[in-house]
């Protein structure tokens, strides 16, 4: 994998991990009452606008581990040069990148 594929990977991880955590906060301050909160897919892929519905413990268990990243089910095929399935779930697949 060239280190241009590499670079772009962890800009797109760091994009969505940032976004994310924005809709996190804002859904604690804002509409708390979700049972499932509309997450963004974090798969390497660049236009990818796939919606990860978690509750708020599901989310908090993926982002314990600062390396894992969730993604919807069958993104997790765009993830073998970067990253390995760790867990999947009911909705989303949670993948370690280093």
């Amino acid at each position: 994998m060239s280190d241009l594929t590499v670079e772009r990977i962890q800009r797109n991880n760091a994009v969505f991990r940032e976004a994310n955590e924005r809709i996190h906060e804002s859904a604690q301050t804002y509409a708390h009452d979700l049972e499932h909160i509309p997450f963004l897919c974090e798969c390497p892929v660049e236009d990818c606008v796939e919606i990860v519905p978690l509750t708020e413990d599901q989310y908090n268990a993926v982002r314990a581990n600062p390396t894992h990243y969730m993604t919807a089910v069958g993104h997790e095929v765009s993830e073998a040069p970067v990253g390995t399935v760790v867990s999947r779930n009911d909705g989303y697949v949670v993948v370690e990148k280093s």
